[in-house]
C-alpha cells in the first residue's frame, strides 16, 4: 500500500505549470499520423510506452528516486505523461526524467507526449527548469548550472533566458556568473552565507584572476567580502591611475620599472633623485636628470595617499652622480677591491699575531731577567698608572713563567714570594705589560687608546725590542692618526679661539658704544659746571699735591723703593742658598 506521503511527492513531481499546461493541453493525435505527408503535428501522444526505450538527458537536478516515490508509481502509475521530442536515435525526456526511472524500477509502462515544435536541448532544460525551479529545495546552484547550460549550449543571453523563464535579468546574470564560480562560492551562497548579489559582484573581477582569487579565498575563510570587495575596487582604480601615469612618464622619455630589491633600506644599485648631485654638487631633479641613460621611476604601492612616481638612477656610480648618505651597492670592481682590502687585512692580522708571539717571548724574558734593567722601575711605575695591573691574568702569570694549576692569585703570591726583592719590579712588569698587549690587540681592531699602544711598543724598543715589518707598519699607522687626530683638536680649537675673540671684540664694541652714550648725556652737565668756575683762580697745582700728598717726585721715589724690595724678595736662591741642597732622608 502506497502512503500518502509517497502520493504527494508524485503529484508534486507533476508540477502543474503554464509550460507544463501548454506542453499538455495541445492537440494529441495517434503515433501513426507522424508520418502522415500533410503535416506533422505539434504534439503526439505515445500509450504504454516503455519507459527503458527511452533517451534519458542531463537533467539540471539528480533524480533521486526514494522507495515510496517508486511503489507509488508502481501501484498507481503516471497521473501525468512524459514529455519528449524526437531525437535521431528515438525520442529524447524533455520533462520526466525522474518519473521514467522511478516507472523503470516499478515495472510500469509510461504515456509519453512528443514536442515537434521544440529543439530537444533548448525544450529540455527550459522546461526541467519550470518543473524543478518552484521547489523549495532547488538550490541556487542548481539554477545557475542551468542558465549556464542555456547560455553556453544554446548561446542564449541573459535578457533572453530570463524572458523564456519568466525571471528578473539580474538575477539571472548573478545565476550565470556563479556558475562560473568555484564549489566553494557555489556552496557558500547554497548555504546561504553568500547572497547572489554578492556572487555578482565578484564576477566583477573574473577579468582579473589575482583579484578574483583573493576574493574567493575570503569566501573560504570567513572574510568579511564588502571590505575585500572595496579593496579590490581601490585597487582596480590605482591600476588605472598607474597605466595613465605609466603612459605618460613613457612619452616624456621615463623608462618604468619595478621597485628595486633593497631600494626602500638602501641596498640597491639605483638610487633616489633625492639622495643624488651632479659632480659639481648640484642636486638633481627630474628635469635635469632627464638626460641620463640611468634616467627611470617606478610607482611606490606601499606608499600612502595619491600614487606618485619615485625617480631614480639605475647607476649612479656609472653615470657619475654623487650620493649622499649611505651607499652599500658594491660594483663589480668595488666588490673585488673589498675583497682585496680584507685578503690584504686577514693577511695583516697573521702576520701581527705571529709578531705577537715573538713579542710574547721577549716580554718573558725580560721579566725573567737576572736583574732589573736600568731606569725600567721607574718607567713601569709610571705605565702602572696608564695600563693598570691585572696580577691574575693568564698573560701576566705567562710572562712570569709561573707553573701551577691552582688559583691564579694564589700563584701569582707565591711565585712573588720566591722572588730576590731587588728583582720584584720584574714581576710588576709581567702584570703591566698585560695593560700594554691589550691596548696593542685593540689599536690592531681599529679601536682603543692609540696613544698608550705607542707607548708600548716605545718601552719595549727602550729595552731591546726589534720591531717586526708588520709591527713597524702598524706603529708608523698609529702615530698617524695620533698626529691627525692632534691636528683636528687643534684646528678645533684655533676655531675656538677665533669664535671667542669675536665674540669678546664683539662684546668690547657694544661696551664702547654704551659710553659713549653716557658721555654725550654728561656733555651739558660738565659745561655748566666749567661756565660755573670760570674767572675764579685756581690754587697752584704743586702745592695742592703736596697738601693732599701728592707730590708727584715724592711718588717716584716710592715706586722705586717699591721695586727694589719686590726683586729682593722675588730672589730666593741669591738669599737662601741652601734651598737647592739635597734634603737628608
Amino acid at each position: 500500500m502506497t502512503t500518502a506521503p509517497a502520493l504527494i511527492e508524485l503529484l508534486n513531481d507533476e508540477v502543474d505549470s503554464l509550460e507544463l499546461a501548454e506542453l499538455t493541453t495541445a492537440q494529441i493525435e495517434p503515433v501513426a499520423d507522424v508520418a502522415a505527408p500533410a503535416a506533422v503535428p505539434a504534439k503526439v501522444l505515445l500509450e504504454d510506452v516503455d519507459p527503458s526505450e527511452l533517451i534519458f538527458t542531463r537533467n539540471v537536478r539528480k533524480a533521486e528516486l526514494t522507495p515510496d516515490f517508486v511503489g507509488s508509481i508502481k501501484e498507481n502509475g503516471l497521473y501525468q505523461p512524459i514529455i519528449a521530442t524526437p531525437h535521431e536515435d528515438g525520442i529524447a525526456i524533455i520533462l520526466g526524467n525522474r518519473r521514467a526511472k522511478g516507472s523503470i524500477e516499478a515495472g510500469r509502462t509510461v504515456d509519453v507526449i512528443v514536442r515537434n515544435d521544440l529543439s530537444a536541448e533548448e525544450a529540455r532544460i527550459i522546461a526541467q527548469l519550470i518543473e524543478n525551479m518552484h521547489r523549495e529545495d532547488m538550490r541556487e546552484s542548481e539554477i545557475a548550472n542551468a542558465y549556464a547550460q542555456l547560455s553556453i549550449e544554446l548561446g542564449l543571453d541573459a535578457d533572453q533566458i530570463a524572458t523564456r523563464v519568466a525571471q528578473d535579468p539580474k538575477r539571472v546574470r548573478a545565476s550565470i556568473a556563479l556558475a562560473a564560480m568555484p564549489k566553494t562560492a557555489r556552496s557558500a551562497v547554497d548555504d546561504g552565507a553568500l547572497t547572489l548579489e554578492d556572487a555578482e559582484l565578484i564576477a566583477e573581477f573574473e577579468g582579473d584572476p589575482k583579484a578574483y582569487k583573493r576574493l574567493l579565498d575570503t569566501i573560504e575563510r570567513g572574510g568579511k567580502l564588502d571590505w575585500a570587495l572595496k579593496n579590490e575596487r581601490r585597487k582596480a582604480a590605482t591600476a588605472v591611475l598607474r597605466q595613465e601615469a605609466t603612459q605618460t612618464l613613457k612619452a616624456a622619455g621615463v623608462r618604468m620599472v619595478g621597485e628595486p630589491y633593497g631600494f626602500s633600506w638602501k641596498g640597491s644599485k639605483e638610487v633616489g633623485l633625492d639622495r643624488l648631485a651632479d659632480a659639481d654638487g648640484v642636486v638633481l631633479t627630474p628635469e635635469s636628470h632627464k638626460s641620463c641613460p640611468g634616467n627611470a621611476a617606478f610607482f611606490d604601492e606601499s606608499a600612502s595617499g595619491d600614487l606618485k612616481a619615485t625617480f631614480l638612477c639605475r647607476d649612479p656610480h656609472q653615470y657619475g652622480h654623487q650620493v649622499s648618505g649611505s651607499y652599500s651597492f658594491l660594483s663589480p670592481a668595488e666588490k673585488a677591491a673589498k675583497a682585496a682590502a680584507e685578503q690584504a687585512d686577514r693577511e695583516r692580522r697573521e702576520a701581527l699575531a705571529i709578531a705577537e708571539e715573538i713579542r710574547h717571548e721577549f716580554i718573558q724574558e725580560l721579566c725573567r731577567s737576572k736583574k732589573v734593567p736600568k731606569g725600567m722601575t721607574k718607567r713601569v711605575l709610571g705605565m702602572l698608572y696608564t695600563l693598570g695591573s691585572d696580577e691574575t691574568s693568564p698573560e701576566a702569570l705567562a710572562f712570569l713563567k709561573a707553573p701551577g694549576a691552582d688559583d691564579r692569585s694564589a700563584r701569582y703570591g707565591r711565585f712573588i714570594g720566591r722572588m730576590a726583592e731587588a728583582r720584584l719590579p720584574l714581576a710588576l712588569l709581567a702584570t703591566v705589560a698585560v695593560g700594554g698587549e691589550r691596548a696593542v690587540r685593540k689599536a690592531v681592531s681599529g679601536w682603543g687608546d692609540k696613544p698608550t699602544a705607542v707607548a708600548w711598543f716605545e718601552f719595549l724598543t727602550a729595552y731591546g725590542y726589534e720591531l717586526n715589518e708588520p709591527e713597524v707598519e702598524l706603529l708608523a699607522e698609529l702615530r698617524a692618526k695620533i698626529a691627525e687626530a692632534e691636528a683636528r683638536a687643534a684646528a678645533k680649537a684655533a676655531e675656538e679661539a677665533a669664535r671667542q675673540a669675536a665674540a669678546e671684540a664683539e662684546e668690547d664694541e657694544e661696551e664702547c658704544e654704551d659710553e659713549y652714550e653716557e658721555e654725550d648725556e654728561e656733555a651739558p652737565e660738565l659745561l655748566a659746571e666749567d661756565q660755573a668756575h670760570e674767572g675764579q683762580e685756581a690754587a697752584p697745582n704743586g702745592h695742592l699735591a703736596v697738601v693732599m700728598g701728592n707730590d708727584p717726585e715724592d711718588r717716584d721715589d716710592e715706586d722705586s723703593a717699591e721695586q727694589a724690595e719686590e726683586a729682593e724678595e722675588l730672589d730666593w736662591e741669591a738669599r737662601y742658598p741652601e734651598i737647592n741642597e739635597p734634603v737628608a732622608a
